[in-house]
């Protein structure tokens, strides 16, 4: 991808910070001050955690207590230290990890939750509380997709793939010739972890709950969308009827790829329960059931630990050995940081990405079993991720829903900041809202005259100025922007735990340019974006991989709610001959011959209004510690990323590894 990056003009950390005056000292002090310690993993006691019942409801945005370092907790190691005898957990844990030896273990920081795990209720993979913290590897797909497949590398060792499909509970596919229809055979053999078998029945009853479930659980509004009918011919075919042409549902929803796609449950374990508030989970009854080879044993505010269960399907029937490991702990997500420091020391296997390429150097100094995307650890060491990011408005808030302001907003951005400073020219400026996979090449190819039309890539602050002048505004004694007497206030959202590595760049550049610019990180970030009640917010697009439907929908009309209303896509921008264009593409194939000049109409709207602001190509710096396991994805065989936390890589590399 070395040769798609943007050419950009580098600039040296001195010469911003000569540009930026005091500002930026002041953010970046407000940055450390966000800052929290998170004890290291430290011994147990023994006593187990007492779950609440099943039919317990998520917690709304439950803020994580804020966590003390553990005493005598250790310094970062020169170099890999030696493993410990059993595997080590976190402070506050209350369950004990002995019995099993470190060497039989895999340990992760990947969730989706800051120093404490706000779903240690929930299995429930459509309950809106739940998060990425086992179900996404306890459970398994129909399909996979790797987005970074290769003409030599589809699926793991031993797996069997084409072209980035990889079956697994599905053995394959077929679309009617007007796409209305689906068709899916079922793997014979696979049964649940409770010893009923997984059929055709399971499917059509997790497709029927969510449609009729419509919009309260996680991608039932797309249910509802599409699903016209679901039957089952026999225990091993599934045909899906559709509303509409659905060229992408197999690819969308039952392919897992990244953050893609969705489990099918348990008909005798769901049917019967209010899908609304089951949870799924009563470890006092036992584990959750699921298809996988982990069985949940202890779910703790501080980690999740999952026993390898060795009369999995896939033994059985000769589709997979069973995982070497036998068990899988899963810590709660830490700043950087505290990764960094858990790396370095070699406490963990595998963490979140490292969102500073500085920090990755000093892991890889430290640690010296420590590994990234190439194998002899040389540059770049990012993963392309789906997540292009953003800078995004509540675009029904004044004055961000005037498409000039966002513009002039668009103007005071100097991407090749971010790209220098931020992340130290591991990443890529994008001026459009979609990864640089091969397959989305053409797409911003096909467009190249309507970038220049709109230049989105220009930083120009004197056209900025020019846009705010010509709307009313003045510069005050601060020279910020003021009308009527009131500035323009700018708060940024930042989901915790991440974007600080350049947040504070963005609210200098945008001072520099007038606006009133701050940020914070709530821990009530994401509830923010829904119900509207903020101003702007840094956030990435999961969308597209082969085609730019998938995010460019993530725009359109039907997911516009007033402020105060939750609403699943959180941009709030109605145009409506846009959502016509995009909606016009959902029934498309994207080898259609029309698809192109559709796109290129349905863009150049989008362009002109700029409901968000493209920065940078989201690059996963993904360290893992070769001391105990061995197999980990890297650019010589790139059979997924090894992005724990992502449904579409987790249970291919967990069931890959094996003893150093």
């Amino acid at each position: 991808m070395g040769d798609r990056r943007f050419k950009v003009q580098r600039l040296s950390r001195r010469r911003f910070l000569l540009a930026a005056g005091g500002t930026i000292s002041a953010v970046a002090l407000a940055t450390a001050c966000q800052s929290q310690a998170v004890p290291l993993p430290t011994a147990a006691p023994a006593k187990p955690a007492d779950p609440k019942p099943a039919d317990a409801k998520p917690a709304a945005d439950a803020k994580p207590a804020e966590a003390k370092p553990a005493a005598g907790a250790p310094a970062p190691a020169a170099q890999a230290p030696a493993p410990a005898a059993q595997a080590p957990a976190p402070a506050g844990s209350d369950v004990p990890t002995s019995g099993v030896n470190r060497k039989d273990t895999l340990i992760m920081s990947v969730s989706d939750d800051l120093n404490q795990f706000a779903d240690p209720e929930i299995f429930n993979p459509f309950l809106t509380g739940a998060k990425r913290t086992g179900w996404h590897f306890a459970f398994e797909p129909l399909y996979f997709y790797n987005p970074w497949y290769t003409n030599q590398v589809t699926a793991p060792p031993g797996m069997q793939g084409k072209d980035g499909e990889v079956p697994y509970l599905a053995t394959s596919y077929e679309y009617s010739k007007d796409y209305t229809e689906l068709t899916l055979k079922l793997r014979p053999g696979v049964t649940w972890s409770d010893g009923q078998p997984f059929t055709s029945k399971d499917v059509i009853f997790t497709l029927n709950m969510l449609k009729e479930n419509a919009p309260k659980l996680v991608f039932s509004s797309d249910m509802k969308l599409w699903i016209k009918e679901v039957t089952g011919p026999d225990p091993q075919t599934v045909k899906i009827a559709f509303t509409m042409p659905a060229p992408r549902f197999m690819f969308q929803y039952i392919q897992w790829h990244q953050d893609a796609g969705f489990p099918m449950v348990p008909e005798h374990v769901f049917k019967g329960q209010d899908p609304l508030t089951f949870t799924n989970l009563d470890l006092a009854k036992g584990p959750p059931v699921t298809t996988g080879p982990w069985k949940l044993t202890s779910s703790t505010p501080g980690q999740k630990i999952f026993e390898r269960r060795d009369d999995w399907w896939g033994v059985k029937t000769g589709f997979h050995a069973l995982p070497a490991m036998k068990r899988v702990i899963v810590l709660p997500h830490y700043e950087d940081p505290k990764l960094t420091q858990l790396l370095s020391a070699d406490q963990v296997h595998a963490t979140h990405n490292i969102q500073q390429p500085a920090d990755a150097e000093v892991i890889l100094q430290r640690n010296l079993n420590i590994v990234v995307r190439n194998p002899d650890k040389s540059k770049p060491w990012g993963w392309l991720d789906w997540w292009a990011n953003a800078l995004a408005f509540n675009c029904m808030k004044p004055p961000f829903d005037d498409p000039e302001v966002r513009w002039a907003v668009n103007y005071a951005l100097d991407r090749n900041a971010i790209v220098d400073i931020g992340f130290k020219g591991d990443t890529e400026a994008t001026l459009l809202p979609f990864p640089t996979y091969q397959p989305m090449l053409p797409f911003f190819d096909g467009v190249k005259d309507l970038l220049q039309k709109y230049p989105v890539g220009t930083h120009d602050p004197a056209k900025s100025k020019q846009i705010m002048e010509s709307k009313g505004y003045t510069l005050d004694s601060e020279k910020l922007w003021v009308k009527d007497g009131q500035r323009i206030s700018m708060i940024i959202i930042l989901s915790p735990g991440f974007f600080q590595n350049f947040a504070p760049l963005i609210v200098t550049q945008m001072r520099d340019a007038g606006f009133d610019a701050s940020f914070k990180s709530p821990a009530n970030a994401s509830s923010l974006m829904q119900t509207g009640d903020l101003d702007a917010f840094i956030q990435g697009h999961t969308g597209s991989i082969t085609d730019p439907y998938q995010t460019l929908d993530h725009y359109n009309a039907r997911w516009v709610k007033p402020i105060g209303e939750v609403a699943e896509r959180p941009y709030r921008w109605t145009n409506q001959e846009f959502s016509d264009l995009v909606d016009k593409m959902g029934a498309m194939h994207w080898t259609d011959s029309r698809f192109m000049e559709t796109y290129r109409q349905a863009l150049e709207i989008w362009l002109k209004n700029l409901p968000d602001i493209p920065t940078i190509q989201w690059y996963l710096i993904l360290p893992v510690s070769t001391t105990d396991w061995k197999g980990w994805p890297d650019s010589k065989n790139p059979y997924c990323a090894p992005s724990l936390w992502h449904r579409g890589s987790a249970g291919l590399v967990i069931n890959s590894l094996q003893p150093a």
